[in-house]
């Protein structure tokens, strides 16, 4: 799933500023299952990691943008690709 920061969050590590355009990827992580304790395969889809607080959902062929510091200053704070 391809989504623009609408405000600034954190996605795999990294901060995403307003205008970022990324990908949410599934995630794999192994928890402990709470009635066996034994430790299981858990994937995270992207729907469960949208953020409506902070995410739009955009088309799959809006390319990937990261902003800089430069970007920000020229739009004041206009998300890209926006006019």
């Amino acid at each position: 799933m391809k989504v623009r920061a609408i405000k600034d969050g954190y996605y795999g590590h990294k901060r995403r500023r307003v205008g970022a355009v990324f990908m949410l990827a599934p995630i794999t992580r192994m928890r402990e299952d709470k009635k066996t304790g034994a430790m299981k395969e858990v994937t995270i889809s992207p729907e469960q990691q949208f953020s409506t607080r902070w995410m739009e959902k955009v088309d799959a062929g809006v390319p990937e943008y990261t902003p800089t510091a430069k970007d920000e200053k020229k739009n004041k704070g206009q998300l890209a690709g926006q006019e």
